[in-house]
């Protein structure tokens, strides 16, 4: 790994983790080099409103047991 490299990394591991989720996200996506389409871009948009109102407490989770279970009914799986 090259001095840059290091360095980038050593400041990127004291972002706050919704910043090095962030950044992660837009390497991977530079990786691919394919723009997202404009609903791609609103999901991400949406995703990041409710897990940002999650962090605040503003909204609660939900166990995963619990949408699979809906899930599975919603799809007549039982």
């Amino acid at each position: 790994m090259s001095a840059q490299l290091l360095e980038i990394e050593r400041k990127a591991i004291r972002l706050p983790a919704l910043e090095r989720e962030e950044l992660a996200g837009r390497l991977i996506q530079s990786l691919d080099n394919t723009p997202l389409t404009e609903v791609e871009e609103a999901w991400v948009k949406e995703a990041e409103r409710r897990f940002n109102g999650y962090c605040r407490g503003e909204r609660k989770g939900i166990p995963a047991t619990k949408v699979f279970k809906q899930i599975r009914r919603d799809l007549g799986w039982k």
